[in-house]
């Protein structure tokens, strides 16, 4: 019987029945797995916690006629105190679903894993980060992880460096456009393809702390702060950027907003 042993996060869950649950599990060898959880919902389960969403394990996996099962399991981090607001618990949500999305079964991924753990961690012990930031980074840092890394420092059609101006960022294209090419584009809202083209506005900070998220290390990559009016900015460019990437937007994500323009708390 094939057995792995692995670090795992738990990053989506469904019930079965009344005890069991369906795991899927983000690994960085193996990348995402499917798992199944006999009995984890038990109160008498020794699995219990390690099979909770946001759940950070090292398991055991054994090899069933068609899923993984748990074997065994010691919980390292739970990310607990997410749940107790719940924006975050919903932005967390919708990073799961980012990383479900983005994770391959069998092909590993540790960088996903370490961008996924360290995001997490943040949101839940360093209350100073503004947790818009968090999102629009973990969406930016995401898709250039994901192979969407674009241009940052030159306009993508005459090489022209970005200069201290605002500028339209071609999101598709993946660049930026100088003052003088967007001038000569035709103005029929049309990629050369044909296709509807999306373009945000942002500022020169906004494409230096771009340029910081995508380079720096995972463990500093939200070690930097912006004025609101900036934050704004960053925060429509990296959804925009990574929803026009993966062609599809989350339930989740809307779920998050809802929340967050509507002020929704606990009891």
């Amino acid at each position: 019987m094939e057995e792995i042993k692995t670090m795992g996060l738990v990053i989506r869950e469904q019930s079965v029945g009344e005890a069991d649950k369906l795991l899927t599990v983000l690994t960085p060898e193996y990348g995402k797995l499917l798992v199944t959880g006999k009995g984890v919902q038990s109160l008498r389960s020794r699995h219990m916690t390690s099979a909770q969403l946001f759940s950070y394990s090292n398991f055991v996996f054994k090899k069933s006629k068609k899923y993984f099962y748990i074997a065994d399991s010691d919980m390292e981090e739970c990310f607990f105190n997410i749940r107790y607001d719940i924006e975050k618990l919903s932005l967390a949500g919708y990073m799961c679903d980012v990383a479900c999305d983005l994770a391959l079964e069998n092909v590993s991924d540790p960088e996903l894993l370490r961008l996924m753990l360290n995001t997490l961690y943040a949101l839940a012990n360093k209350k100073h980060l503004d947790i818009e930031l968090i999102r629009a980074a973990f969406e930016f840092r995401a898709a250039c992880q994901a192979g969407f890394t674009p241009i940052l420092e030159e306009c993508g059609i005459c090489g022209t460096e970005v200069g201290s101006y605002d500028i339209l960022f071609d999101v598709m294209n993946g660049h930026p456009r100088c003052v003088k090419c967007q001038s000569l584009i035709k103005k029929d809202g049309l990629d050369p393809d044909g296709t509807a083209e999306i373009t945000v506005k942002i500022t020169p900070t906004v494409i230096a702390a771009l340029r910081f998220i995508e380079s720096s290390q995972v463990s500093k990559y939200l070690s930097f702060s912006l004025p609101p009016d900036e934050l704004a900015i960053l925060s429509h460019f990296a959804e925009t950027y990574l929803i026009s990437h993966l062609e599809h937007s989350f339930t989740s994500l809307k779920y998050y907003k809802n929340i967050k323009i509507n002020g929704i708390t606990y009891e």
